[in-house]
């Protein structure tokens, strides 16, 4: 037997999967796919339609027993200024401030209005408001609860809504909130006002007493001293105070004679010839005499010079013009003369009767100059009367504004739209509830729908095998017949589209010119019913059918596999060559496709992990790499038993069969794992797409049809095909047996 070769993957290892990490950083995240999530929406979507049915059905539930709920709605508008009706200070109400017009929206829904509406409304034997026996302040938190005042940004408007079960009643709240508080307020001046009036009647006597004693006062010193001029100074006419007339004569003379002075010295500088000067003369008996002289003159010299423009100067009417415009300028300058003569005259009389005004002035002045210091003491109580009586009258209007403003005072605000009865139930709402009952039973269901995905973690496409392994998709297997899985469909429909599928694969694991010795490949799968026999089995075909002497090993000695249906009542096998009990010729079928070659397992062994790990095998591929262009082996599950990790690492490329929904997502990555931490070459995966029954209920194992009986190591009168090399060496005759 010869020496066992160096099977060629030591020297074309995958990289580690450190380095397939480094050179994608993404390969194992999980990626959104739009066919994976049509998948899944396929497979699961009857969840979100349950949930949306389910939730739209409770709305419905909930619609029908949910008390409908009425809203009734009215504003008012608050005034720039509330006072009463005299037209006073007293009870006025400034809302121009934001801050007074939030305190009015406050004070609309304050706990005492709404005792006040509540009790005028009899909201307490209202059972359908509320249970019987709840107290008024049960009440009055239910009302507040249906109870939404609101002031309008940027208006002075304020919107007041109630909800209740009564439409009726819901508007009769809006209109008791509004007159309640409008009562309220009035109470609430009328109380001020009260307050008030009761304080200012009490001053108000108060100050009567203290104004009767100084007046009472005041007489008692006027009837003691009964002086003249006491009642004033000088320049005061006070009845009964003669140097008080004296001085108010004086003074009248003073201005008279200044009067006269004044026109007296506007007719001395008045020209008759420029009549314009009249405007410096005042208004007097004179100077009205003279001013209408002084119009005629200016009349006529007006016709003069009309008829200037039409008349010669030796023409009659020009002439009698003329005349006439000189005689008045002499009427006039006569008239000025008189009126000064009259003037001054005048003049002489008031000086003459200030200078006898100012003597008796004088004589009276000297009388009354002992009587000061009684004087002073009259001014005081004067002054003392004057202050209790003005203080008395002012209080005494005060009082009077008071009483009236206390029941005239107007409201701060006033009905804007007056609220209706709601002819429509604001809640439930149903085309806000049901739309929205839909999204959430959607949500819902795509939650649920996720999650019982993401708990599911077979792998249902090719996309989520190849995150799971890290490996590439090599070819993908449909559906096949049921009945059909045992099939070698190269030889039963190589027209089929699975037929094409493994030429496919064939193709894509052809050896590369650059490594044309890597001819050994094996088929494996995480756990059994996956389709690796099926896999092995038509891939081997493919190569035979292509020309190549293939070896088809299988090397699953734990249970019923390709073989097994034909070794029947014999012993030989891969575990009786392991063993040293026999030689691989023994167990070495031809098949009824020419080139393509079965060599069995034997009968099942519970010791074929340590006879693959032995130096048995290495030894028997070498001496099959002699006799056949390719070896196609079939080996365990890697995750059921430990033999396909034994094997892998003398195989020169290992490809993993996928199912759909056969294998979990963190299987395939253990099993990857565990092929490549072995030293397998894990070049990627076959993705097949017959439905799974079950691990138990699994399909038909493969069969591999066989035209003759084992071969002989001694020669059996079989002969096979030359391999290529021995046709290339222009070798004529053919050894007996392709395995010694």
């Amino acid at each position: 037997m010869a020496s066992p070769r160096k099977p060629d993957h030591f020297l074309t290892n995958s990289p580690p999967k450190a380095e397939l990490a480094a050179s994608s950083p993404t390969l194992y995240l999980p990626k959104v796919e739009a066919g994976r999530l049509l998948g899944i929406l396929i497979r699961r979507g009857w969840i979100v339609v349950l949930c949306m049915a389910a939730a739209i059905g409770a709305m419905v539930l909930y619609t029908q027993k949910a008390p409908k709920i009425y809203i009734s709605t009215g504003s008012v508008e608050v005034g720039t200024r509330v006072s009463d009706a005299m037209g006073t200070d007293f009870g006025r109400e400034d809302t121009k401030d934001l801050e007074q017009l939030r305190t009015i929206e406050r004070n609309m829904a304050s706990r005492e209005v709404m005792l006040r509406v509540v009790k005028s409304n009899q909201l307490a034997k209202a059972t359908d408001f509320a249970p019987a026996g709840t107290t008024d302040q049960g009440l009055i938190g239910i009302l507040l609860g249906r109870l939404r005042v609101e002031l309008d940004r940027g208006t002075r408007v304020v919107e007041i809504s109630v909800e209740d079960t009564d439409p009726v009643r819901a508007k009769e709240l809006v209109e008791s909130i509004v007159a309640e508080y409008q009562l309220a307020s009035r109470e609430r001046r009328e109380g001020t006002a009260r307050k008030a009036s009761e304080g200012l009647a009490v001053k108000e006597k108060e100050l009567r007493g203290v104004m009767d004693e100084a007046e009472q006062g005041l007489q008692s010193f006027r009837e003691a001293h009964p002086i003249p001029g006491l009642e004033g100074r000088e320049g005061s006419a006070v009845a009964g105070d003669p140097l008080g007339n004296l001085n108010t004569q004086l003074t009248q003379a003073k201005s008279e004679r200044l009067r006269l002075e004044a026109e007296y010295e506007a007719f001395k500088k008045f020209d008759p010839e420029d009549p314009d000067a009249i405007a410096g003369i005042g208004r007097s008996t004179h100077a009205d005499e003279v001013m209408s002289r002084v119009r005629a003159l200016q009349a006529k010299e007006l016709e003069f010079t009309t008829a200037k423009e039409t008349y010669l100067q030796k023409h009659p009417v020009y002439k009698a013009l003329s005349a006439e415009v000189a005689k008045l300028k002499q009427d006039l300058a006569e008239s000025v003369r008189s009126a000064g003569e009259a003037l001054e005259k005048s003049y002489h009389v008031a000086m003459e009767n200030e200078h006898k005004l100012s003597d008796e002035v004088n004589n009276a002045r000297t009388a009354a100059v002992g009587v000061d210091g009684l004087r002073a003491q009259f001014d005081k109580l004067r002054r003392d009367a004057e202050a209790a009586r003005d203080l008395h009258a002012s209080v005494d209007k005060r009082l009077r504004e008071a009483t009236m403003a206390g029941s005239l005072t107007a409201s701060a605000i006033d009905w804007r739209d007056v609220p209706f009865v709601p002819e429509k139930a604001a809640r439930p709402a149903k085309k806000v509830l049901f739309p929205v009952a839909a999204l959430a039973g959607m949500l819902g269901g795509l939650v649920l729908m996720v999650g019982t995905e993401l708990r599911d973690g077979r792998v249902r496409d090719a996309a989520a095998a190849a995150r799971a392994t890290g490996s590439p998709l090599l070819a993908s297997l449909p559906a096949i017949q049921s009945g059909r899985e045992g099939d070698m469909v190269l030889l039963s429909d190589p027209g089929s589209p699975v037929a094409e599928a493994f030429r496919r694969l064939r193709a894509v694991l052809l050896p590369p010119p650059a490594k044309p010795n890597a001819r050994t490949v094996l088929f494996t799968s995480a756990l059994p019913g996956e389709g690796r026999s099926l896999c092995a089995m038509n891939y081997a075909a493919s190569l035979a059918m292509q020309g190549q002497r293939t070896l088809l090993l299988d090397a699953d000695m734990r249970r019923p596999g390709l073989s097994r249906q034909h070794v029947n009542g014999h012993t030989a096998g891969l575990g009786a060559y392991l063993t040293g009990e026999a030689e691989p010729a023994s167990a070495c079928f031809p098949t009824a496709l020419p080139n393509l070659y079965l060599l069995s397992s034997g009968p099942m062994r519970d010791d074929a992990a340590e006879l693959l790990s032995g130096t048995r095998l290495p030894v028997l591929l070498e001496d099959a790499f002699r006799w056949f262009d390719s070896v196609v082996i079939d080996s365990p599950p890697v995750l059921a038993v430990s033999d396909a990790l034994a094997i892998s690492r003398y195989a020169d490329r290992v490809c993993l069969v996928v199912r759909q929904n056969a294998s979990e997502r963190r299987e395939l990555k253990k099993a990857a794992d565990l092929l490549r931490s072995s030293g397998g070459n894990l070049i990627g995966f076959v993705w097949n797409e017959s439905p799974f029954g079950g691990k138990e209920n699994g399909a038909p194992e493969p069969v591999v049809p066989l035209s003759h009986p084992a071969l002989s190591s001694s020669g059996s009168g079989v002969t096979v095909a030359a391999s290529p090399s021995a046709a290339e060496g222009g070798m004529s005759e053919i050894p007996p047996s392709p395995i010694t």
